[in-house]
């Protein structure tokens, strides 16, 4: 009974001195992270809704919202929430901007654990999907708090470097796409697909004129730049002692199956080779932060340059599927 009333007392004590602190009415300012505002890529600071949760010392939801499009509103063209707030009181503070419908969320443990879904790989019309998640926030006198959003999404841009290839190899790409792309993320806790059901069957994908940038020079032999998306996929570190990326390949099932790769097909023609009528030539090589590594991090920017040397054949592994391949010019 002495140590239930201890309890009590100390619980009455927290909350006696939240309640003595004085409200302070502040702006919550969410600032979207923008990697870059290079042409054809979407608008990575756009924010058309958010969700947002506030959360007190003890965990309790003190306020949330959904705002919708119409309801935006905008300091300097930065979206700002208007909230009152104990000052210098810690809060847990919860945003998810561009999901495009309310979340009916009422604890920290039902926010943690809240798994997000596209529709399709690239659902970022209305906003790439964006959050934020801040522990022991405060406000201070100047009434401001910043909300630097991360994109739920990694961008990856692509090149081609064709600098190193024999003068009679010729390589097109018809298409690009992300094989083990993730269909859903959680929204405020490291995210990662677990099974082949947590991944589009076909991925983030780029064929046509759509991956003309590919195609097209901006030095000698380098290629121009295209960008592809998928949601944090943390699949970490599964193998040891990797030394080039062509022993970059897993024989696990699973993994085939939810670590996240590129796939690029190309029609190829050189002396001694080229594509049969309807076929392909398949470079492929899956992604990660080192040879050892498979995680594609949230609002990261991976920079990856594809070099091809000599025929652009000479690997024998999965990594490049040639059987489209005939002889002859």
């Amino acid at each position: 009974m002495k140590r239930l009333l201890i309890l009590f007392i100390f619980i009455l004590a927290a909350c006696t001195r939240e309640a003595s602190s004085r409200y302070v009415s502040c702006n919550l300012i969410l600032i979207p992270h923008v990697a870059s505002t290079r042409a054809g890529v979407p608008d990575e600071g756009l924010i058309t809704d958010y969700n947002l949760f506030i959360f007190n010392s003890l965990g309790i939801l003190e306020e949330s919202c959904y705002v919708s499009a119409r309801q935006l509103k905008k300091d300097h063209g930065l979206v700002v929430h208007n909230s009152r707030l104990l000052l210098d009181a810690p809060y847990t503070v919860l945003l998810a901007a561009n999901l495009g419908f309310e979340l009916k969320i009422s604890s920290l443990e039902q926010a943690r654990s809240y798994r997000y879904y596209l529709a399709y790989p690239d659902e970022y019309s209305r906003g790439i999907p964006m959050a934020y998640s801040g522990e022991g926030v405060r406000i201070g006198e100047d009434g401001q708090l910043e909300l630097p959003l991360e994109r739920l999404m990694a961008r990856i841009d692509l090149q081609l470097d064709r600098s190193a290839l024999d003068q009679d190899v010729r390589i097109k790409v018809t298409q690009v796409r992300v094989a083990g792309c993730p269909s859903s993320v959680l929204l405020f806790s490291p995210s990662k697909a677990q099974t082949a059901a947590q991944v589009f069957p076909l991925g983030f994908t780029r064929e046509g004129s759509a991956v003309s940038a590919l195609n097209e020079e901006i030095t000698l032999g380098h290629s121009k730049t295209l960008s592809l998306y998928l949601l944090e996929n943390l699949q970490g570190d599964l193998l040891d002692n990797v030394q080039a990326d062509s022993d970059k390949v897993l024989t696990d099932g699973l993994y085939n199956q939810v670590c996240s790769y590129i796939e690029i097909q190309a029609d190829y023609h050189s002396s001694a080779w080229h594509t049969q009528a309807g076929g392909k030539l398949v470079y492929r090589f899956y992604l990660g932060e080192n040879l050892n590594n498979f995680d594609v991090v949230r609002n990261g920017l991976y920079r990856i340059t594809v070099r091809l040397k000599g025929n652009g054949l000479s690997e024998e592994s999965w990594r490049i599927d040639k059987s489209a391949l005939v002889p002859g010019a």
